[in-house]
């Protein structure tokens, strides 16, 4: 997937990031995906987002240009999620993962931290392989 492909898809993320930044998605989405068939590309497309918006979320300078706010905001998985523990004194509260991943036992948790990430999820559940056990 070139730079020209992704933009024509997602054009928000023209002219918004360093071209290291831009460039460097796109080289990890590239490097992933081959066994998808069909959905190779936008699986690709998807997992470039997904990673130029978390970068939009953590590198947000004082004085950004609104389009990045816009994007920051928008990309965001706003979807709310049951809360699995709470405590009053001192305030702590625990949400459950909605669908069943754990930030801490896989690589594919903060594919739930925005829409193209949840996106991609379905696409992965597509492409999973039964594990068949003799």
């Amino acid at each position: 997937m070139t730079q020209e492909d992704f933009l024509a898809f997602y054009p928000q993320f023209d002219n918004l990031f360093p071209p290291a930044v831009l460039a460097d998605a796109l080289a990890r989405a590239n490097a992933r995906f081959s066994d998808f068939g069909a959905d190779r590309e936008q699986a690709r497309r998807l997992f470039a987002a997904h990673q130029l918006t978390l970068y939009a979320f953590t590198a947000m300078p004082e004085g950004a240009e609104p389009s990045l706010l816009l994007l920051a905001s928008a990309g965001r998985n706003q979807s709310s999620r049951p809360v699995a523990s709470r405590k009053v004194g001192e305030v702590q509260i625990t949400y459950a993962s909605s669908d069943g991943l754990s930030s801490a036992s896989t690589a594919l948790a903060d594919l739930t931290e925005t829409g193209f990430g949840l996106q991609l999820l379905t696409l992965i559940r597509q492409h999973a392989s039964p594990l068949y056990i003799p």
